[in-house]
């Protein structure tokens, strides 16, 4: 496959040799800054959505920071339409012209509210979903219309490229199991205590969202099948207030009355949802702030693990808040914190595993400071500073029920327990880095990031007479630091390079010190300015969190392996082209090897989960994406389908487990051959609708005799649950009352036509079914 790469993207540069036009010929590059402010006040307008356009086609978007300013990189001189919107603001479109001699313009947008009357018109501008330069991909908050019993999660797997939908609030990307990163204002967010099923990111305060997978540059580490960097705007104006509630239920099989053998004939029965969120912004001088709340309860809070819905209802509570300062021109900060917790019953197969009552609480906090310092904006020479800190808390409390069959075993003792588990932690961390623009031809960025993490974790196993049999407590500590050096080099007009090397280490109990360069480079090749040809290899280390390394696992087997961190060499070629009547389209072809690769495990008879070593993971895929908007019609939309093929080969080790084999090749339990999601919207000035469709070739249904094929077509179904669409439709409209308030009812239909299907077989960990189809109404009201 690396070959087929190198071959493909080979094949790219030569058409470019024949056919793109000579240095001399190329038109000169500059820079191209527009400020964004509003008209009445003249202060600064952050996370408004800044797009050029030559003609009709889509050239480059950016998001104005916290001083209002959107910065355009390389772009050519000649003329553009400048198209510019921001929620609760007039969009604005004008005819710019950009040289060497005109690279800034001010931009005054008019605030909605000032006006006495509300005239129809054109689509707001967005940002369109793939960039053409980077090939990410961008959700535009005001075009996303989730339900509000989604997650994050639901925002990563419907708009990232390579997602796959998973059990137990997991996305899978690129073939890899769950690892990646969310950032909120440039600091990355770390995962909790491993199993916790809540987010300390909530969608529903995500203004905008970057996302990015596989050609990852030198400056993240960690989790890295996928970056996701959210921004939360404090909004615009004066003293904002948001209410809102949600309601409903569908109807899914019951199983109040078990037999003698825990099941008994389902019949039919509603189950409810209903959830309440209360937001409010104000702005006192040069301080922004943002505060939200919100409640969740439901009847179906995890995947079920057989088709009947029972002992599943939990709530979810949710804070967030937000400060920006601006000290001046050159220097701001934004603060951000909140804490969650969620309360839910734990559901069970009883005919596998018997009657259970199992309860799980969890809760998490996190606090960030971010500053950010210009020394430099003066073209080609800018130079800027970025120093963020952050603390992250967490707990999880297991609690089993006293019915549950004692099936936990210990090594040498012959009785059996029930196990509860009660985990903690705290990480504090810091990011750094500097970005120095040289010249035209050379940018370079250096920096450094370390968090230190420290906890409990503390498992009692009682027998069958409720006695303490096993007490098992352990404290933890451990530690990531990484360093980076990151440069863009534009040696030539149409190509550049972004090379970087990376040096990561972790510190962990029981292991040995962790530790790797990693070189990582992107050769961009400008075929147009609206088309862009890539290779990347990068060499990556993605640590397990030192959170999830449970010695448990040592007490049930004699094994003393520790799991160690992915090693992987990552291969990629793409293109990217921006049509001139809207449409963006995003091709690549990639290959991961890792050596070894991670997956996690339940321990014996047990809800706790622990990441294993599987001796090699091949993974290889190809990838196509679509997306179409264009400020001059309402209706946008877009696809993200990818074919990927994941899977092992040689012993399972680690986890303090007995090892295992996956034999010659064996697909792994995240591995789906076949993943498309496929949007159309359809969104004039004060309502909109939305169809939604994900497609998923399916997940493994446990059959582990089979013979594997290991091509990228070879689909191996006999080993994977039925092929599934789930549609998903929502509606709503907005009414404006006198004095600007704001009314907005809103209808979501979850899985129109109530596709009932095994969404993961038991292999690794449990098995897990589709919800039924479920109907939500909504009301908000704006103040």
């Amino acid at each position: 496959m690396v070959s087929v790469i190198l071959k493909a993207f080979f094949a790219v540069l030569l058409i470019v040799a024949l056919g793109h036009p000579s240095e001399a010929s190329a038109p000169p590059h500059t820079h191209y800054t527009a400020v964004i402010i509003d008209s009445a006040h003249a202060v600064p307008l952050q996370l408004a959505r800044v797009s050029l356009y030559r003609s009709t086609t889509f050239i480059s978007g950016k998001i104005s920071s916290i001083l209002g300013r959107a910065e355009f990189t390389d772009v050519d001189e000649g003329a553009y339409e400048l198209h510019v919107s921001i929620v609760g603001y007039r969009s604005l479109s004008r005819t710019i012209s950009i040289t060497s001699q005109h690279t800034i313009d001010t931009i005054r947008m008019q605030n909605i509210e000032q006006e006495e009357i509300t005239v129809a018109e054109a689509a707001m501008a967005t940002i369109p979903s793939i960039d053409v330069e980077s090939g990410a991909q961008t959700l535009d908050a005001a075009n996303y219309h989730a339900s509000p019993t989604h997650r994050i999660i639901n925002l990563v797997q419907e708009n990232l490229l390579g997602a796959v939908r998973a059990p137990t609030g997991e996305v899978h990307v690129k073939g890899m199991h769950g690892e990646y990163t969310y950032y909120v204002d440039g600091i990355p967010v770390p995962l909790g205590v491993f199993g916790g099923l809540n987010e300390v990111v909530d969608d529903k305060v995500v203004d905008l969202a970057t996302l990015t997978s596989g050609t990852i540059d030198a400056q993240y580490g960690g989790q890295t099948a996928a970056i996701i960097e959210l921004q939360n705007r404090v909004p615009s104006g004066n003293a904002h207030l948001t209410a809102s509630m949600y309601g409903g239920s569908y109807l899914g099989r019951d199983n109040a009355a078990p037999d003698s053998v825990g099941i008994s004939t389902s019949k039919l029965k509603p189950i409810n949802q209903n959830g309440q969120s209360l937001s409010l912004s104000d702005h006192i001088g040069d301080l922004g702030v943002f505060l939200s709340g919100s409640r969740q309860e439901t009847d179906r809070r995890i995947d079920e693990p057989i088709n009947l819905i029972d002992h599943d209802h939990g709530f979810d509570y949710f804070t967030y808040g937000k400060l920006d300062y601006l000290f001046g021109e050159n220097d701001y900060a934004t603060v951000n914190f909140n804490w969650s917790k969620t309360n839910t019953q734990i559901p069970f197969d009883p005919i596998e595993e018997g009657i259970k009552d199992d309860r799980q609480l969890t809760s998490n906090s996190y606090q960030s400071f971010s500053y950010y310092h210009t020394f430099s904006r003066e073209a080609d020479k800018s130079s800027n500073l970025f120093i963020g800190i952050f603390r992250r808390e967490g707990n999880l409390l297991f609690t089993p029920g006293s019915i549950d069959a004692h099936e936990f075993y210990f090594l040498g003792d012959p009785n059996g327990y029930i196990l509860a588990e009660d985990r903690s932690f705290n990480t504090y961390g810091f990011r750094a880095k500097l970005t120095k623009q040289y010249s035209h031809e050379l940018q370079l960025i250096a920096g450094i990031d370390f968090s230190t993490v420290s906890g409990n974790e503390h498992f009692t196993a009682y027998d069958t007479m409720g006695v303490i049999g096993h007490d098992l407590s352990n404290t933890y500590s451990g530690s990531n630091f990484g360093a980076f050096i990151q440069s863009n080099i534009h040696p030539l007009e149409w190509t550049s390079i972004d090379l970087g090397i990376r040096y990561d280490q972790q510190v962990a109990p029981n292991k040995p010190l962790e530790k790797q360069f990693e070189p990582r480079i992107k050769w961009n090749v400008h075929l147009a300015e609206a088309s862009n040809a890539y290779l990347y290899y990068g060499k990556q280390m993605v640590a397990n969190n030192v959170e999830g390394l449970r010695m448990i696992a040592s007490a049930t087997d004699s094994a003393t392996a520790p799991t160690l961190a992915e090693r992987d060499d990552y291969y990629e070629v793409g293109v990217i082209h921006s049509f001139d009547f809207g449409l963006r389209l995003k091709g690549d072809c990639f290959q991961r090897i890792s050596l070894p690769g991670v997956d996690d495990q339940t321990i014996g008879s047990s809800a706790i989960k622990t990441p294993v070593n599987l001796a090699k993971v091949t993974t290889t895929g190809v990838e196509l994406a679509v997306s179409f908007s264009s400020p001059s019609t309402f209706w946008s939309g877009y696809m993200n389908t990818s074919l990927i093929h994941a899977y092992s080969s040689g012993p399972i080790t680690g986890g303090f487990l007995a090892i295992d084999n996956a034999g010659a090749a064996s697909d792994l339990d995240h591995d789906q051959r076949l993943s498309i999601v496929t949007s159309i919207k359809y969104q004039p000035e004060r309502w909109y609708a939305n169809l939604t469709a994900i497609y998923g070739s399916g997940l493994t249904n446990g059959n582990e005799k089979y013979e594997f094929g290991t091509g990228v077509f070879d689909f191996n179904q006999g080993a994977h649950t039925t092929p599934s669409w789930i549609v998903n439709l929502s509606g709503g409209y907005t009414f404006r009352l006198a004095g600007g308030t704001e009314i907005e009812p809103s209808l979501y239909i979850n899985n129109l036509l109530d596709h009932n299907h095994l969404l993961k077989g038991a292999f690794f960990s449990g098995a897990a079914w589709e919800d039924p189809r479920n109907i939500v109404f909504k009301l908000e009201v704006r103040v």
